[in-house]
Parts: C-alpha cells; structure tokens; sequence
C-alpha cells in the first residue's frame, strides 16, 4: 500500500544519504529495493526510503518510474552523480514546501548590501566547520596530532571577514584561503615541496599520480556535498538560483555558496589521506565510503540548514 499522506520524517529527522552504483532501483510489493547489475544471484535490497533524505545514483545505475513515485511520496531527494560531469538534482514538484525561507531570501539575492551579509555568514561557517570537522578529519584520517596550522588559517580568514567591503573582495579573501586550506593538508599527507599539490578542478583523469588522484577524488566528494546542499535547499522550500555571492547569473549558484559551508572540511581530509592509494577505484570506493558516513556521522543537512538560517538572521539588519 502507498503511503498517501506525505512524507512521514522531516529531512532533518533522516539518515543522511545512500550512494548506488551499476544498480537497478524498482519497487517490489510497498517497498523500494535495489539489485547489484552484475550480481548472478540477483540479490535485492531494501532501500530505507521513508528515512532516507538523499539517493545518490551513481555510474550504470536505473531506476524505474515506480520507484521515483514512492521516493517522491516520502520527499527523498535524487541527486545523479559520477566522477565527472556536472550532479543533476531531483525533487518532487508535488511536494510543497512552506514559504517562509524562499520569502525571506528573495530580497537578500536582489539587494548587494544583504547578499554580502548572507555570505559572511555562509564563510564564517565554513571557518568554524574547517576548525573543528576539518581539523578531526585531520587527525584520523591523517594521523595529524597538532592542527595549530589549520587552526590559524582559519582565525586569519576570519579575522577578514570583518573588514569586507563587497562580493569581490571576500571571493578574493576566500580564494586564499582555500589555497591555503590545500597547502596545509598536502603537507599533512607528505607531498614534496619540490612538486606541491595544485587543485585543479575537472583534470582527475586516470588519475595517474597522487596530485591527478586527490583532484579526481576532491571533484567526486564536491559533487556528493552539491546532492546534500541542493536537498537542504529543496526541503526549505528555496530555488537554487538565488545565489549570493557565486554569480548572480549562475544556475543552481545558491547550491555552490551553501556547500561551501561544509564541503572543504569534510572532503579534503579524506581526500588527501587516500593519495597513496595505488589502485584508483579502491580509493574512490573508499572515499566515497568514508564521506557518506561523514554526512550521516556529522549531520550535514542539519548543519546545512542551520547555515540557512544565520544567512537570513545575518541580512535582517543589513
């Protein structure tokens, strides 16, 4: 039987995430369930949809029309996903959300002044996440006792953000302390000076070498982190498009500013602690692993709409 009266868990009351690859999604009975494609004993799985807020679909996956009519029933969210290419992100239009979020962050995209506010916000959080996530992720992943370089990096950013002046100057501080965020963890996993890590967005490849490996797998974990930005979004009620500081004209921008929030301090430490993984589809296999449970361990959506919020507290006296 159908469940008919809407989604029965708030988004934030769910696991976090589910990733599938070379699956085939369908239903059987009331339930929605999987099988492995290459599987000869074709072996099903349930799949916890009513406590589910992400499906990550993943390369060689299906999914049938039964299956996306019960996911949209219960507000799961459906993010297509790979190691390349742009994420495509699902949600149901018949499930109507309340109006509030997208009411009040309409003025904050039309109006500069409040946009600046909004996205001091959104890097304040991002301060305090590389801090505390970033740093623990750090320490057990890379096996790095003293984070009082991370540490400071992020006091000096956020020591920037009080004086910023407009859109263009905090995506210059940003810049540099992203490029400082990848110098400190590239000395954390022990690459050469003689030949440091450049992040190179979409130039993975093969990923033939530890540099191409870490970008390849930082553009997979950046993906998976946009499906859980995007289904914050979409459980509030608010489009992608009303960006505040990744360009105005971006599509989908708004889900850039709000993974920003988060994604650094979640991916990079997994990231660059698989480096030396000699086999490329272990290491992707295990990060993303690693990541998923990070986004259920840490709450991520939680985190993502709390970020929201001190968005718009930040703009009401802007």
């Amino acid at each position: 039987m159908q469940h008919k009266g809407g989604p029965r868990l708030l988004v934030t009351d769910r696991e976090g995430a589910l990733y599938l690859e070379r699956a085939s999604v369908h239903v059987e009975g009331d339930r929605v369930v999987y099988h492995i494609t290459d599987d000869a004993h074709r072996r099903e799985f349930n799949i916890p949809h009513v406590n589910l807020a992400v499906l990550f679909l993943g390369q060689g996956t299906s999914i049938s029309q039964a299956a996306m009519r019960l996911l949209a029933e219960e507000g799961v969210h459906l993010a297509v996903t790979g190691s390349g290419g742009a994420p495509l992100h699902m949600g149901s239009l018949t499930t109507y959300s309340a109006t509030r979020h997208f009411r009040e962050l309409l003025p904050i995209y039309l109006e500069p002044a409040r946009s600046l506010h909004a996205a001091v916000a959104v890097m304040s959080d991002r301060c305090e996440r590389m801090r505390k996530l970033g740093g623990a992720g750090a320490q057990k992943h890379l096996r790095q006792r003293d984070t009082a370089g991370l540490n400071a990096l992020c006091a000096r950013f956020e020591s920037s953000l009080d004086g910023v002046a407009d859109i263009q100057q905090l995506l210059g501080f940003e810049g540099s302390f992203s490029k400082a965020c990848y110098a400190e963890f590239s000395r954390y996993a022990g690459f050469s000076k003689d030949a440091p890590f450049k992040r190179d967005a979409g130039a993975g490849g093969m990923a033939a070498d530890q540099i191409a490996r870490v970008n390849r797998l930082i553009d997979h974990g950046n993906y998976l982190c946009y499906g859980m930005a995007g289904a914050a979004l979409w459980a509030l009620g608010i489009p992608p498009h009303l960006s505040v500081f990744h360009g105005k004209t971006r599509a989908g921008g708004l889900v850039f500013d709000l993974a920003d929030s988060f994604k650094d301090a979640l991916v990079l430490p997994l990231a660059f602690a698989l480096a030396k993984e000699k086999d490329v589809k272990e290491a992707e296999a295990l990060f993303r692993g690693r990541l998923i449970n990070a986004f259920n361990d840490r709450e991520v959506l939680k985190l993502a709409i709390a970020t929201v919020e001190r968005m718009l507290e930040a703009s009401r006296d802007a």
